[in-house]
Protein backbone atom coordinates (compact mmCIF):
# COMPACT_ATOMS: atom_id res chain seq x y z
CA UNK A 1 0.00 0.00 0.00
CA UNK A 2 2.94 2.60 0.49
CA UNK A 3 3.19 2.17 -3.86
CA UNK A 4 -0.37 3.08 -3.95
CA UNK A 5 -1.46 5.82 -6.60
CA UNK A 6 -3.40 8.43 -4.32
CA UNK A 7 -6.53 9.91 -5.39
CA UNK A 8 -7.25 13.68 -4.57
CA UNK A 9 -10.01 15.89 -5.63
CA UNK A 10 -9.42 19.98 -6.05
CA UNK A 11 -12.56 21.92 -6.32
CA UNK A 12 -11.59 25.17 -7.74
CA UNK A 13 -12.76 27.00 -10.15
CA UNK A 14 -9.58 28.82 -10.92
CA UNK A 15 -7.75 26.95 -13.32
CA UNK A 16 -4.30 28.57 -12.86
CA UNK A 17 -4.95 27.16 -9.35
CA UNK A 18 -5.68 24.28 -10.18
CA UNK A 19 -2.30 23.52 -12.09
CA UNK A 20 -0.40 25.00 -9.27
CA UNK A 21 -1.74 21.79 -7.18
CA UNK A 22 -1.25 19.38 -9.97
CA UNK A 23 2.23 20.39 -9.97
CA UNK A 24 3.07 20.24 -6.34
CA UNK A 25 1.77 16.62 -5.99
CA UNK A 26 3.61 14.87 -8.84
CA UNK A 27 2.77 10.91 -8.38
CA UNK A 28 -1.01 11.24 -7.28
CA UNK A 29 -3.65 11.20 -9.31
CA UNK A 30 -5.43 14.53 -9.30
CA UNK A 31 -9.10 15.33 -10.69
CA UNK A 32 -10.45 18.77 -10.51
CA UNK A 33 -14.35 20.15 -10.33
CA UNK A 34 -15.34 23.37 -10.92
CA UNK A 35 -18.35 23.82 -8.91
CA UNK A 36 -20.36 22.46 -5.67
CA UNK A 37 -22.47 20.32 -7.94
CA UNK A 38 -20.15 18.23 -9.83
CA UNK A 39 -17.67 17.89 -6.10
CA UNK A 40 -20.69 16.51 -4.48
CA UNK A 41 -21.63 14.35 -7.24
CA UNK A 42 -18.13 12.95 -7.79
CA UNK A 43 -17.38 12.17 -3.98
CA UNK A 44 -20.71 9.97 -3.35
CA UNK A 45 -19.04 6.58 -4.08
CA UNK A 46 -15.75 7.29 -5.47
CA UNK A 47 -12.95 6.47 -2.65
CA UNK A 48 -10.76 9.94 -3.03
CA UNK A 49 -8.01 9.97 -0.34
CA UNK A 50 -8.06 13.48 0.08
CA UNK A 51 -9.98 16.72 -1.19
CA UNK A 52 -8.86 20.31 -1.56
CA UNK A 53 -11.48 22.68 -1.33
CA UNK A 54 -11.81 26.09 -2.30
CA UNK A 55 -14.43 27.57 0.41
CA UNK A 56 -15.02 30.84 -2.56
CA UNK A 57 -17.61 28.54 -3.82
CA UNK A 58 -19.91 28.91 -1.15
CA UNK A 59 -20.11 32.42 -1.97
CA UNK A 60 -20.03 33.54 2.22
CA UNK A 61 -18.20 31.73 4.95
CA UNK A 62 -21.67 30.17 6.41
CA UNK A 63 -21.93 29.08 2.52
CA UNK A 64 -18.47 27.39 2.52
CA UNK A 65 -19.50 25.69 6.04
CA UNK A 66 -22.76 24.33 4.58
CA UNK A 67 -20.72 23.14 1.63
CA UNK A 68 -18.11 21.41 3.61
CA UNK A 69 -20.76 19.87 5.66
CA UNK A 70 -22.47 18.89 2.76
CA UNK A 71 -19.39 17.15 1.68
CA UNK A 72 -18.81 15.36 5.04
CA UNK A 73 -21.82 14.35 4.66
CA UNK A 74 -22.16 12.45 1.56
CA UNK A 75 -19.23 11.04 2.03
CA UNK A 76 -18.22 10.49 5.61
CA UNK A 77 -14.98 8.92 5.16
CA UNK A 78 -13.39 11.79 3.21
CA UNK A 79 -10.81 13.49 4.53
CA UNK A 80 -11.54 17.55 3.59
CA UNK A 81 -8.60 20.30 3.50
CA UNK A 82 -9.86 23.89 3.19
CA UNK A 83 -7.93 25.43 -0.05
CA UNK A 84 -8.35 29.23 0.60
CA UNK A 85 -7.24 32.35 -1.00
CA UNK A 86 -6.97 34.40 2.68
CA UNK A 87 -8.48 32.58 5.32
CA UNK A 88 -9.21 34.47 8.84
CA UNK A 89 -8.40 32.78 12.20
CA UNK A 90 -12.19 32.52 12.83
CA UNK A 91 -13.08 30.90 9.90
CA UNK A 92 -10.64 28.17 10.42
CA UNK A 93 -11.03 27.43 13.84
CA UNK A 94 -14.99 26.90 12.02
CA UNK A 95 -13.94 24.85 9.71
CA UNK A 96 -11.94 22.24 11.33
CA UNK A 97 -14.86 21.99 14.01
CA UNK A 98 -17.23 21.70 11.24
CA UNK A 99 -14.68 18.72 10.07
CA UNK A 100 -12.29 20.16 7.82
CA UNK A 101 -8.30 18.26 8.89
CA UNK A 102 -6.32 21.70 7.97
CA UNK A 103 -7.04 25.17 6.34
CA UNK A 104 -4.15 25.48 3.59
CA UNK A 105 -3.26 28.85 1.95
CA UNK A 106 -3.17 28.93 -1.73
CA UNK A 107 -0.15 30.84 -1.75
CA UNK A 108 1.86 27.97 0.14
CA UNK A 109 5.17 26.54 -1.27
CA UNK A 110 4.77 23.05 -2.84
CA UNK A 111 6.56 21.36 -0.20
CA UNK A 112 3.73 22.87 2.33
CA UNK A 113 1.16 21.22 -0.09
CA UNK A 114 2.57 18.03 -0.08
CA UNK A 115 2.69 18.14 3.26
CA UNK A 116 -0.48 18.87 3.89
CA UNK A 117 -2.28 16.18 1.83
CA UNK A 118 0.20 13.62 2.82
CA UNK A 119 -0.88 13.93 6.49
CA UNK A 120 -4.57 14.01 5.37
CA UNK A 121 -3.92 10.98 3.18
CA UNK A 122 -2.42 9.24 6.34
CA UNK A 123 -5.14 10.87 8.71
CA UNK A 124 -7.79 9.09 6.04
CA UNK A 125 -6.36 5.55 5.73
CA UNK A 126 -5.72 5.74 9.61
CA UNK A 127 -9.85 6.59 9.80
CA UNK A 128 -10.67 3.73 7.60
CA UNK A 129 -8.71 1.50 9.55
CA UNK A 130 -10.32 2.49 13.01
CA UNK A 131 -13.83 2.12 10.89
CA UNK A 132 -12.92 -1.17 9.36
CA UNK A 133 -11.50 -2.56 12.78
CA UNK A 134 -14.53 -1.17 14.63
CA UNK A 135 -16.74 -2.70 12.47
CA UNK A 136 -14.98 -6.37 12.52
CA UNK A 137 -15.87 -6.19 15.98
CA UNK A 138 -18.90 -5.32 16.16
CA UNK A 139 -19.68 -7.94 13.64
CA UNK A 140 -17.92 -10.29 15.99
CA UNK A 141 -20.09 -9.23 18.73
CA UNK A 142 -23.22 -9.23 16.44
CA UNK A 143 -24.15 -5.37 16.43
CA UNK A 144 -22.64 -5.16 12.85
CA UNK A 145 -26.22 -5.32 10.83
CA UNK A 146 -27.29 -2.39 12.86
CA UNK A 147 -26.72 0.52 10.65
CA UNK A 148 -26.62 4.53 11.87
CA UNK A 149 -24.18 6.52 13.57
CA UNK A 150 -27.26 9.24 14.42
CA UNK A 151 -26.99 10.25 17.96
CA UNK A 152 -30.32 8.31 18.45
CA UNK A 153 -28.95 4.99 16.79
CA UNK A 154 -25.83 5.38 19.20
CA UNK A 155 -27.98 5.48 22.13
CA UNK A 156 -30.04 2.62 21.13
CA UNK A 157 -27.28 1.04 20.53
CA UNK A 158 -25.66 1.31 23.65
CA UNK A 159 -28.97 0.55 25.23
CA UNK A 160 -28.81 -2.97 23.30
CA UNK A 161 -24.98 -3.68 24.26
CA UNK A 162 -26.29 -3.35 27.97
CA UNK A 163 -29.42 -5.51 27.82
CA UNK A 164 -28.28 -8.00 26.20
CA UNK A 165 -25.62 -9.21 28.84
CA UNK A 166 -28.66 -9.42 31.25
CA UNK A 167 -31.41 -12.10 30.52
CA UNK A 168 -34.38 -9.50 31.28
CA UNK A 169 -37.29 -9.61 28.91
CA UNK A 170 -37.46 -7.06 26.36
CA UNK A 171 -40.43 -5.21 24.90
CA UNK A 172 -39.25 -3.62 21.26
CA UNK A 173 -41.40 -0.77 20.31
CA UNK A 174 -41.11 0.90 16.83
CA UNK A 175 -43.03 1.50 13.64
CA UNK A 176 -43.63 -0.99 11.13
CA UNK A 177 -40.48 -1.59 9.24
CA UNK A 178 -38.07 -0.03 11.95
CA UNK A 179 -36.37 -3.27 12.19
CA UNK A 180 -37.78 -4.80 15.37
CA UNK A 181 -36.75 -8.13 14.48
CA UNK A 182 -33.46 -7.47 13.29
CA UNK A 183 -32.57 -5.85 16.96
CA UNK A 184 -34.03 -8.82 18.41
CA UNK A 185 -31.58 -10.95 16.82
CA UNK A 186 -29.04 -8.78 17.77
CA UNK A 187 -30.18 -9.32 21.35
CA UNK A 188 -29.64 -13.01 21.19
CA UNK A 189 -26.15 -12.81 18.92
CA UNK A 190 -25.26 -10.84 22.06
CA UNK A 191 -26.04 -12.07 24.49
CA UNK A 192 -25.39 -14.71 26.84
CA UNK A 193 -27.70 -17.48 25.20
CA UNK A 194 -25.99 -16.89 21.45
CA UNK A 195 -25.32 -20.56 21.77
CA UNK A 196 -28.84 -21.56 21.58
CA UNK A 197 -31.69 -21.06 19.51
CA UNK A 198 -33.32 -17.95 18.24
CA UNK A 199 -37.04 -18.71 17.34
CA UNK A 200 -39.35 -15.84 15.72
CA UNK A 201 -43.32 -16.17 16.23
CA UNK A 202 -46.12 -12.86 14.46
CA UNK A 203 -48.76 -13.34 16.86
CA UNK A 204 -50.76 -11.87 14.40
CA UNK A 205 -50.51 -14.92 12.12
CA UNK A 206 -53.06 -17.14 13.62
CA UNK A 207 -56.54 -17.47 15.21
CA UNK A 208 -56.33 -17.52 19.19
CA UNK A 209 -56.64 -21.00 19.28
CA UNK A 210 -54.13 -22.25 16.54
CA UNK A 211 -51.73 -19.53 18.40
CA UNK A 212 -52.24 -21.36 21.89
CA UNK A 213 -51.26 -24.90 20.10
CA UNK A 214 -48.36 -23.45 18.14
CA UNK A 215 -46.68 -21.98 21.13
CA UNK A 216 -47.32 -23.82 23.96
CA UNK A 217 -47.53 -27.14 21.99
CA UNK A 218 -50.39 -29.87 22.11
CA UNK A 219 -50.94 -33.72 22.80
CA UNK A 220 -51.93 -36.25 20.03
CA UNK A 221 -55.66 -35.79 19.62
CA UNK A 222 -56.34 -32.40 21.96
CA UNK A 223 -58.31 -30.89 18.90
CA UNK A 224 -59.39 -31.93 15.16
CA UNK A 225 -56.18 -32.42 13.20
CA UNK A 226 -54.19 -32.97 15.85
CA UNK A 227 -53.20 -36.19 14.76
CA UNK A 228 -49.38 -35.95 16.31
CA UNK A 229 -48.24 -34.55 19.32
CA UNK A 230 -46.52 -30.84 18.60
CA UNK A 231 -43.72 -29.94 21.58
CA UNK A 232 -44.36 -26.18 20.36
CA UNK A 233 -42.37 -22.72 19.77
CA UNK A 234 -41.46 -22.30 23.65
CA UNK A 235 -40.25 -25.77 23.76
CA UNK A 236 -38.29 -24.91 20.06
CA UNK A 237 -36.58 -22.32 21.66
CA UNK A 238 -35.40 -23.96 25.11
CA UNK A 239 -32.05 -22.23 26.21
CA UNK A 240 -32.48 -19.49 23.46
CA UNK A 241 -34.45 -16.97 22.64
CA UNK A 242 -37.81 -16.66 21.76
CA UNK A 243 -39.11 -13.89 20.13
CA UNK A 244 -42.55 -12.60 19.84
CA UNK A 245 -43.61 -9.83 17.00
CA UNK A 246 -46.68 -7.97 16.92
CA UNK A 247 -47.53 -9.13 20.62
CA UNK A 248 -50.20 -6.49 20.91
CA UNK A 249 -52.29 -8.22 18.60
CA UNK A 250 -52.47 -11.16 20.92
CA UNK A 251 -56.11 -12.06 22.20
CA UNK A 252 -56.88 -12.31 25.52
CA UNK A 253 -57.34 -15.79 26.25
CA UNK A 254 -54.08 -16.13 25.26
CA UNK A 255 -52.22 -13.03 27.06
CA UNK A 256 -53.69 -14.95 30.41
CA UNK A 257 -50.76 -17.85 29.92
CA UNK A 258 -48.46 -15.67 28.24
CA UNK A 259 -48.70 -14.21 31.46
CA UNK A 260 -48.47 -17.22 33.48
CA UNK A 261 -45.69 -18.34 31.59
CA UNK A 262 -43.52 -14.91 32.36
CA UNK A 263 -44.64 -15.62 36.60
CA UNK A 264 -43.86 -19.27 36.44
CA UNK A 265 -41.25 -19.90 33.73
CA UNK A 266 -43.37 -23.40 32.80
CA UNK A 267 -46.09 -23.74 30.23
CA UNK A 268 -49.37 -26.28 29.98
CA UNK A 269 -49.38 -27.84 25.67
CA UNK A 270 -52.95 -28.03 24.95
CA UNK A 271 -55.05 -31.14 25.68
CA UNK A 272 -52.30 -31.74 28.72
CA UNK A 273 -52.73 -31.94 32.10
CA UNK A 274 -48.87 -31.53 33.29
CA UNK A 275 -46.89 -28.37 32.66
CA UNK A 276 -43.41 -28.27 31.41
CA UNK A 277 -40.81 -26.10 32.80
CA UNK A 278 -38.96 -23.82 30.28
CA UNK A 279 -35.68 -21.97 30.02
CA UNK A 280 -36.26 -19.13 27.74
CA UNK A 281 -35.33 -15.22 26.91
CA UNK A 282 -38.92 -13.77 25.66
CA UNK A 283 -38.36 -10.34 23.49
CA UNK A 284 -41.60 -9.48 22.22
CA UNK A 285 -41.93 -6.18 19.76
CA UNK A 286 -45.25 -4.57 18.66
CA UNK A 287 -46.48 -1.41 16.81
CA UNK A 288 -49.09 -0.16 18.91
CA UNK A 289 -49.35 1.55 21.70
CA UNK A 290 -49.84 -1.26 24.55
CA UNK A 291 -49.96 1.35 27.13
CA UNK A 292 -53.63 2.53 25.26
CA UNK A 293 -54.45 -0.71 24.85
CA UNK A 294 -54.28 -1.15 28.90
CA UNK A 295 -56.22 1.67 29.23
CA UNK A 296 -58.75 0.53 26.69
CA UNK A 297 -58.40 -2.98 28.66
CA UNK A 298 -57.49 -4.44 25.89
CA UNK A 299 -54.47 -5.76 27.03
CA UNK A 300 -53.59 -6.83 30.27
CA UNK A 301 -51.67 -4.38 32.64
CA UNK A 302 -49.79 -7.15 34.64
CA UNK A 303 -48.82 -8.92 31.01
CA UNK A 304 -47.66 -5.55 29.92
CA UNK A 305 -45.14 -5.06 33.40
CA UNK A 306 -43.97 -8.34 32.97
CA UNK A 307 -42.94 -7.53 29.17
CA UNK A 308 -41.45 -4.27 29.31
CA UNK A 309 -38.90 -5.01 31.89
CA UNK A 310 -36.28 -3.06 29.36
CA UNK A 311 -38.36 -0.63 27.35
CA UNK A 312 -36.79 -0.05 24.04
CA UNK A 313 -38.10 2.47 21.60
CA UNK A 314 -37.30 2.60 17.74
CA UNK A 315 -37.05 5.44 15.99
CA UNK A 316 -38.63 6.09 12.66
CA UNK A 317 -36.45 6.65 9.86
CA UNK A 318 -37.59 10.29 9.64
CA UNK A 319 -36.76 11.12 12.89
CA UNK A 320 -32.81 9.84 11.76
CA UNK A 321 -32.38 10.76 8.30
CA UNK A 322 -28.69 11.54 8.63
CA UNK A 323 -28.58 7.84 8.45
CA UNK A 324 -30.48 6.93 5.13
CA UNK A 325 -26.57 7.68 3.35
CA UNK A 326 -25.42 4.81 5.51
CA UNK A 327 -28.52 2.45 5.15
CA UNK A 328 -28.33 3.51 1.14
CA UNK A 329 -24.35 2.19 1.31
CA UNK A 330 -25.38 -0.65 3.19
CA UNK A 331 -27.69 -1.80 1.53
CA UNK A 332 -26.40 -1.21 -2.02
CA UNK A 333 -23.18 -2.76 -0.97
CA UNK A 334 -25.16 -6.35 0.14
CA UNK A 335 -26.33 -6.18 -3.57
CA UNK A 336 -22.91 -6.45 -5.16
CA UNK A 337 -22.75 -9.25 -7.41
CA UNK A 338 -26.27 -9.61 -8.25
CA UNK A 339 -27.74 -9.04 -11.35
CA UNK A 340 -30.85 -7.89 -12.96
CA UNK A 341 -31.87 -9.43 -16.32
CA UNK A 342 -32.93 -8.01 -19.84
CA UNK A 343 -34.60 -10.06 -22.61
CA UNK A 344 -31.42 -12.60 -21.61
CA UNK A 345 -28.59 -10.95 -20.73
CA UNK A 346 -27.40 -10.17 -17.49
CA UNK A 347 -26.85 -6.59 -16.14
CA UNK A 348 -25.27 -6.14 -12.11
CA UNK A 349 -27.07 -4.09 -10.00
CA UNK A 350 -25.71 -0.23 -9.56
CA UNK A 351 -23.62 -0.03 -5.94
CA UNK A 352 -23.76 3.40 -6.15
CA UNK A 353 -25.75 6.75 -6.34
CA UNK A 354 -25.53 10.32 -7.15
CA UNK A 355 -26.06 13.18 -4.09
CA UNK A 356 -29.00 14.35 -5.73
CA UNK A 357 -30.46 10.68 -5.50
CA UNK A 358 -29.29 10.22 -1.78
CA UNK A 359 -30.79 14.32 -0.96
CA UNK A 360 -34.06 13.12 -2.33
CA UNK A 361 -34.68 9.96 -0.10
CA UNK A 362 -32.98 12.52 2.84
CA UNK A 363 -36.26 14.79 1.85
CA UNK A 364 -38.63 11.90 1.99
CA UNK A 365 -40.54 11.21 5.51
CA UNK A 366 -40.52 7.35 4.83
CA UNK A 367 -43.85 6.25 6.29
CA UNK A 368 -43.08 2.35 5.85
CA UNK A 369 -39.06 2.99 7.28
CA UNK A 370 -36.18 1.17 6.28
CA UNK A 371 -38.62 -1.80 4.70
CA UNK A 372 -39.59 1.01 2.35
CA UNK A 373 -36.22 2.43 1.51
CA UNK A 374 -35.27 -1.66 0.59
CA UNK A 375 -38.12 -1.38 -1.88
CA UNK A 376 -37.39 1.74 -3.13
CA UNK A 377 -33.33 1.06 -3.98
CA UNK A 378 -34.60 -2.35 -5.43
CA UNK A 379 -36.80 -1.04 -8.20
CA UNK A 380 -34.30 1.99 -8.66
CA UNK A 381 -31.86 -0.23 -8.94
CA UNK A 382 -33.99 -2.45 -11.67
CA UNK A 383 -35.32 0.89 -13.38
CA UNK A 384 -31.84 2.70 -13.75
CA UNK A 385 -29.84 2.72 -16.92
CA UNK A 386 -25.98 2.14 -16.07
CA UNK A 387 -24.05 1.46 -13.14
CA UNK A 388 -25.14 4.41 -10.90
CA UNK A 389 -28.54 4.76 -9.34
CA UNK A 390 -29.27 9.12 -10.17
CA UNK A 391 -32.01 11.12 -9.23
CA UNK A 392 -34.57 10.80 -11.87
CA UNK A 393 -34.52 6.79 -11.28
CA UNK A 394 -36.91 7.60 -8.58
CA UNK A 395 -39.26 9.50 -10.38
CA UNK A 396 -41.42 6.33 -10.48
CA UNK A 397 -41.76 5.32 -7.39
CA UNK A 398 -44.07 7.56 -5.63
CA UNK A 399 -41.12 9.46 -3.88
CA UNK A 400 -42.09 13.59 -3.12
CA UNK A 401 -39.64 15.54 -4.99
CA UNK A 402 -36.99 17.77 -2.35
CA UNK A 403 -38.18 20.91 -1.53
CA UNK A 404 -37.47 23.68 -3.90
CA UNK A 405 -38.20 21.45 -6.83
CA UNK A 406 -41.75 23.01 -7.56
CA UNK A 407 -40.15 26.14 -8.73
CA UNK A 408 -37.60 24.34 -11.50
CA UNK A 409 -38.42 25.30 -14.94
CA UNK A 410 -37.41 23.82 -18.00
CA UNK A 411 -34.06 22.21 -18.44
CA UNK A 412 -33.37 21.26 -14.95
CA UNK A 413 -32.99 18.06 -15.23
CA UNK A 414 -33.61 16.33 -12.25
CA UNK A 415 -35.63 18.93 -10.87
CA UNK A 416 -38.44 18.21 -13.59
CA UNK A 417 -41.83 18.16 -12.04
CA UNK A 418 -45.19 17.50 -14.17
CA UNK A 419 -47.79 20.55 -13.64
CA UNK A 420 -51.36 18.55 -13.99
CA UNK A 421 -54.07 20.38 -15.69
CA UNK A 422 -56.46 22.20 -13.08
CA UNK A 423 -59.93 20.39 -12.39
CA UNK A 424 -62.71 22.12 -12.34
CA UNK A 425 -65.47 20.07 -9.61
CA UNK A 426 -68.23 21.94 -11.01
CA UNK A 427 -68.12 21.20 -14.54
CA UNK A 428 -68.55 17.86 -13.61
CA UNK A 429 -71.17 16.41 -15.53
CA UNK A 430 -72.01 19.89 -17.13
CA UNK A 431 -69.43 19.79 -20.32
CA UNK A 432 -66.98 17.76 -18.37
CA UNK A 433 -67.12 13.71 -17.31
CA UNK A 434 -64.76 11.88 -15.85
CA UNK A 435 -63.26 10.56 -19.36
CA UNK A 436 -62.56 14.26 -20.20
CA UNK A 437 -60.44 14.93 -17.12
CA UNK A 438 -58.96 11.37 -17.51
CA UNK A 439 -57.87 11.65 -20.54
CA UNK A 440 -56.25 15.58 -20.09
CA UNK A 441 -54.45 14.68 -17.34
CA UNK A 442 -52.88 11.27 -19.42
CA UNK A 443 -51.74 13.57 -22.20
CA UNK A 444 -50.47 16.38 -19.48
CA UNK A 445 -48.32 14.21 -18.08
CA UNK A 446 -46.96 12.13 -21.07
CA UNK A 447 -46.07 15.44 -22.74
CA UNK A 448 -44.01 16.01 -19.86
CA UNK A 449 -42.30 12.78 -18.93
CA UNK A 450 -41.95 12.79 -23.39
CA UNK A 451 -40.45 16.80 -22.51
CA UNK A 452 -37.93 15.77 -20.10
CA UNK A 453 -36.69 12.19 -21.43
CA UNK A 454 -35.97 13.93 -24.68
CA UNK A 455 -34.13 17.41 -22.61
CA UNK A 456 -31.88 14.75 -20.55
CA UNK A 457 -31.15 12.83 -23.50
CA UNK A 458 -30.92 14.87 -26.59
CA UNK A 459 -31.72 11.97 -28.30
CA UNK A 460 -34.84 10.69 -29.68
CA UNK A 461 -33.81 7.37 -29.81
CA UNK A 462 -32.24 7.07 -26.33
CA UNK A 463 -35.32 8.56 -24.52
CA UNK A 464 -37.62 6.11 -26.57
CA UNK A 465 -35.04 3.59 -24.31
CA UNK A 466 -35.71 5.62 -21.34
CA UNK A 467 -39.54 6.01 -21.60
CA UNK A 468 -39.73 2.31 -22.30
CA UNK A 469 -42.07 2.61 -25.78
CA UNK A 470 -40.62 2.23 -29.59
CA UNK A 471 -38.78 4.66 -31.84
CA UNK A 472 -41.67 4.81 -34.08
CA UNK A 473 -44.26 5.82 -31.09
CA UNK A 474 -41.41 8.26 -29.63
CA UNK A 475 -41.77 10.22 -33.27
CA UNK A 476 -45.56 9.43 -33.64
CA UNK A 477 -45.78 11.50 -29.79
CA UNK A 478 -43.40 14.29 -30.76
CA UNK A 479 -45.38 14.90 -33.63
CA UNK A 480 -48.73 14.98 -31.75
CA UNK A 481 -47.38 17.41 -28.52
CA UNK A 482 -45.10 19.28 -31.07
CA UNK A 483 -41.94 18.92 -29.30
CA UNK A 484 -38.44 18.86 -30.96
CA UNK A 485 -35.30 16.43 -30.34
CA UNK A 486 -34.25 18.32 -27.47
CA UNK A 487 -37.78 18.57 -26.01
CA UNK A 488 -38.37 22.36 -27.02
CA UNK A 489 -42.06 23.24 -28.17
CA UNK A 490 -41.47 23.50 -32.11
CA UNK A 491 -44.69 25.27 -32.41
CA UNK A 492 -43.04 28.12 -30.95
Amino acid sequence: MLNAVRHVLVVDAVSDRVAYVMASLPGMELEAVATPVAALDRVVGSAFDAVLLDPALGDDEDGALALLHRVRTVAPDTVVVIWSEAPTVSFAVRAMRAGALDVLKKTADAAEIRSVVERAISHGALAREVRRLRGEVERARGLGEVIGESALMRQLLAMIDRVAASDATVLIVGESGTGKELLARTIHRVGPRSEGPFVAFDCSALAPTLLEAELFGHEKGAFTGANRARRGLFREAQGGTIFLDEIGDVDASVQNKLLRVLQEREIKPVGSDRTVAIDVRVVAATNKDLKALVGRGQFREDLYWRLAVVPIQVPPLRERKEDIRHLVAHILARRRGAAKSFAGSEVRYPTQITAKAVARLESYRWPGNIRELENVLSRAAILCDGEIIRSHDLDMLGLDRPHGAAGAGPGSGDDDRIELPPIDLDRLGDGDGLKDLTERAVRAVERAALAAALRRDRNPALAARRLGISRASIYTKMKTYSLGPDGSSSAD
